[in-house]
């Protein structure tokens, strides 16, 4: 899908005492999550590692919002992407959404192997599936999620039950894990 403009954040997971740098995108136009990644540092490696994730589901290459963050400019700047700096306004929606994430994390906390960002990234994977089945409801959209770590919840004809089904099975994944 043509994306026009995305905002990208970051901020500090704590789960089961660990700590851990969770990277969101969000189109700004749809208010869908497009890509999630769980790092343990917060730096120009990871910031280009989930900018091209961001990147992988859109067509074409977006305007990205960003804060001031110093990695992005240079890892934007890299990958050749346009981008402006907002501290409110567009970007709200990535802080909502992250309110959403961490409130949501917390009831999860206990169940997630924090020695694998893999888990955490699951996990996150899932809650932003679900915000997009609950923001898709109104437009009538049905959502589906790929499970492939990285990938975004793209739009499909597939029942619903099919996606609570993948709803369930990654929250049931990341507790064993």
């Amino acid at each position: 899908m043509v994306r026009r403009l995305v905002a990208v954040d970051e901020t500090v997971l704590k789960v089961n005492g660990q700590i851990c740098y969770l990277w969101a995108a969000i189109d700004v136009d749809t208010d869908e999550v497009l890509a999630v990644y769980a790092s343990r540092g917060r730096g120009i490696p990871s910031a280009i590692k989930f900018l091209r994730k961001v990147l992988d589901s859109c067509v074409g290459k977006p305007v990205i919002v960003v804060d001031r963050g110093p990695w992005y400019r240079w890892a934007l700047d890299r990958l050749g992407i346009t981008y402006f700096h907002k501290a409110f306004g567009k970007r709200n929606r990535i802080e909502r959404w992250f309110r959403e994430m961490k409130e949501r994390t917390e009831r999860f906390y206990n169940n997630v192997n924090t020695k694998k960002l893999k888990s955490i990234e699951e996990l996150v994977t899932a809650i932003a599936a679900t915000h997009n089945i609950i923001r898709a409801e109104g437009e009538e959209v049905i959502l589906t999620c790929q499970y492939q770590s990285g990938r975004s919840c793209q739009p499909s004809n597939t029942p619903p039950w099919v996606f609570v089904s993948v709803v369930r099975f990654l929250i049931i994944a990341v507790a064993a894990a």
